[in-house]
């Protein structure tokens, strides 16, 4: 494992949200597998479109930070002196 960030993101809706025009719609799922929008007409594997609605959720949870770890506190510690400097 090379390390990473994880986000945590609501999936709520990815799987009905169509990755291209983000129209959001039950009937855009036809089968558990099958993906195609109402609106646009995009086809996708359901799963893949859901992933890159989870991607794409994640994207944006890390700009609106300003980037990876930014705005986060960070964990501060004093430092002991161990000899006087003149």
């Amino acid at each position: 494992w090379q390390g990473g960030v994880l986000i945590k993101v609501n999936p709520r809706y990815t799987s009905q949200t169509c990755f291209e025009c983000k129209h959001i719609a039950k009937e855009n799922r036809q089968t558990q597998a099958k993906f195609e929008c109402v609106q646009c007409g995009h086809k996708a594997n359901a799963d893949v479109n859901a992933a890159k609605n989870i991607l794409a959720a994640g994207h944006a949870v890390l700009s609106a930070e300003g980037g990876c770890g930014k705005g986060r506190p960070l964990k501060q510690k004093t430092c002991d002196i161990r000899e006087k400097v003149a």
